[in-house]
């Protein structure tokens, strides 16, 4: 059965930020886009619409635009690099992104599926009061945010999305 992609602006039945239409001319100004372009049609509206779900996994700053909407674009309340979000558009970022990850799909289908741990991994390692404790062998580990998996989106969703303008970093003190 053919996947059914619905782009309406903050529609009830939405499943994707952008139109294999308007995906296509994105990709006709992008070099290394052969594999969208060798695409069918329907792989690429489900490559849109798996990339779309999974860029609404994160957490956007602002608003909603209207609580019957179904995906979390578009959004008020919320203004990044000088461009206020409002009711009437989606980023050009987000679809930009949603591109990239819908290609980044294309490639490589099971690439957001999860991994799984190498053998060999510890339970768990201590160094002085400092404990960590790692997943077990051959456990199943889903991954954290599309960021996780295509961390070069951040760079597109930058100030849009929390969490997602650097690397994450965790310092350490000793007491």
């Amino acid at each position: 059965m053919a996947p059914v992609l619905v782009a309406t602006l903050a529609g009830a039945t939405s499943n994707s930020y952008i139109t294999v239409a308007d995906a296509t001319v994105y990709f006709d100004n992008r070099l290394d886009a052969a594999d969208w372009t060798a695409a069918t049609a329907d792989n690429k509206a489900a490559s849109l619409i798996t990339a779309t779900s999974w860029i609404d996994t994160l957490d956007f700053y602002g608003d909603r635009s209207a609580t019957t909407q179904a995906l979390k674009w578009p959004r008020t309340d919320i203004t990044c690099d000088g461009i206020e979000a409002t009711a009437t558009f989606i980023p050009r970022e987000i679809k930009d992104a949603t591109c990239e990850a819908a290609l980044a799909l294309l490639r490589n289908p099971t690439m957001l599926r999860g991994v799984v741990a190498a053998p060999g991994s510890y339970d768990e390692v201590e160094l002085g009061e400092l404990r960590v404790k790692y997943r077990g062998q051959g456990e199943v580990e889903s991954v954290q945010a599309v960021t996780d998996a295509l961390p070069w989106l951040r760079s597109f969703l930058k100030c849009w999305a929390k969490g997602v303008s650097g690397p994450a970093s965790i310092r350490l003190y000793r007491s």
